[in-house]
């Protein structure tokens, strides 16, 4: 009868893993290292599904095959002494392997020798397609580039978007996508104080905090700097002036508000899934990063099919050719301006929400060097082009990930800075700009 009620309470466990919240990714990588205590050596250990088991423990059913024994299912309970969201989180408080719990000795034994850092060992090795060493190295940091990818590509539009209106580069977006970050920090924090543990909704409330903030910021700016300095100066040294005053305003605001320690995130969904292995090396790939990929992809195509296919899209572009002749013909400079602050205020809470969730460290003077690697990527890629900034944006993240991996990490940013110097002297318009000696002024 025991038996039949703890394998109802498994059942229901997995059945409610699709629509209950997610495993804690560092409390399942720590019950699965305990696996490999519970039985003897040469035991065939394969994992076939895991669950939360309440609000602090992880549920894992698996296989195992000792030497000369049959194969049979086992079901492992791991319970900490903490949520996701508390720093004691993975303190292992209780083991129950097939509803037995562990003695006390034997799991003091076991998080003090087994568990200790110097047997961190993976349980279950995965069963992947094997690759030369040199590809599967190449191919992780590839993956590893993808959430700088995203954050320089979305970041860069941001510039292009004003740059390619107005022909001015507003210096503050850097900061504006710290606030972001900031804003979609303090969602979560609100949401953990309320007790809810629903990482799903946590994330896209901080998405939708990190977007409304940001868009209102770049309203504000170019409602307030921009629209009127653009209006009375012809030339762009004013406007570069005061937004970058508005950088270090806002840098300084947020030190004032926020503190000067950093401020953190638990991990989301950041579990690592094995794609491929050489020997011992195993490439993996987390959800987070494929949620930022999608994220990346899904707003560069509506940007682009804002710009390409809808009215504001074709107002932009005319009023970016000729202001005079498109405000003849109906385009109202202000409203055009404000459009495009807030769409480029969108795509820079978007940028900050990544470096939230993703990094999960957030400090208020990182948007100084965030913005010069976005208006890096702009201009790489083209300024005043969409498609060149998100080019710009990837090439960017694949070259810092890249020296990171290869070379001294102390001159990463020496050598990206440089390549700017290359980039006016050999090609001043971008990779998807004019070709000539002559750019727009700034």
């Amino acid at each position: 009868m025991r038996a039949i009620y703890f394998a109802f309470s498994v059942g229901l466990s997995l059945l409610a893993a699709s629509c209950g919240s997610s495993v804690d990714s560092g409390q399942l990588d720590l019950c699965r290292r305990v696996l490999g205590a519970l039985h003897p050596d040469g035991t065939e250990l394969r994992e076939t599904r895991f669950a939360p088991a309440g609000q602090r423990g992880v549920l894992l059913a698996y296989s195992a095959q000792e030497p000369s024994e049959a194969t049979r299912m086992h079901f492992v309970t791991c319970e900490y002494s903490g949520t996701r969201y508390d720093k004691d989180r993975l303190d292992l408080a209780s083991v129950m392997i097939d509803a037995a719990p562990l003695g006390e000795a034997r799991l003091l034994y076991l998080k003090r020798f087994w568990l200790a850092p110097e047997n961190d060992t993976q349980a279950l090795p995965p069963t992947v397609v094997q690759i030369p060493a040199g590809a599967a190295y190449a191919l992780q940091q590839s993956i590893n580039a993808i959430a700088l990818a995203a954050i320089y590509g979305l970041l860069a539009t941001a510039y292009s978007l004003i740059y390619g209106l107005v022909g001015r580069i507003n210096l503050a977006f850097g900061e504006i996508a710290v606030i972001g970050a900031y804003g979609a920090i303090g969602v979560v924090g609100a949401i953990v104080t309320l007790g809810l543990d629903n990482p799903i909704a946590a994330l896209l409330s901080a998405l939708l905090m990190a977007a409304s903030l940001c868009a209102l910021w770049s309203w504000f700016l170019g409602r307030v700097v921009v629209g009127p300095l653009h209006a009375r100066h012809r030339q762009g040294q004013p406007i570069l002036v005061a937004t970058a005053a508005a950088a270090v305003s806002i840098q300084e605001f947020l030190r004032l508000f926020q503190g000067a320690r950093e401020r953190w995130l638990p991990p989301f969904f950041s579990s690592p899934y094995p794609v491929a292995r050489s020997g011992s090396f195993v490439v993996t790939v987390t959800p987070m990063q494929l949620v930022i990929a999608g994220a990346a992809l899904c707003s560069a195509a509506a940007l682009l099919y804002v710009m390409m296919r809808t009215r504001f899209g074709r107002e932009w572009r005319a009023f970016a050719d000729d202001p005079l002749a498109a405000s003849m013909f109906g385009v109202a400079p202000k409203h055009i301006l404000a459009g495009t602050f807030l769409l480029a205020g969108l795509a820079v809470g978007l940028s900050g929400w990544m470096v939230a969730v993703y990094y999960g460290n957030v400090s208020f003077s990182m948007g100084t060097m965030l913005g010069l690697k976005a208006l890096l990527a702009a201009i790489v890629g083209g300024i005043g082009r969409i498609e060149g900034a998100l080019l710009g944006g990837l090439l960017i993240g694949l070259i810092e990930a890249a020296w990171s991996a290869y070379f001294d990490i102390a001159s990463r940013d020496l050598v990206l800075f440089s390549l700017l110097v290359v980039m006016f002297v050999l090609r001043p318009g971008g990779l998807l700009g004019f070709a000539g000696p002559n750019p727009r002024d700034v």
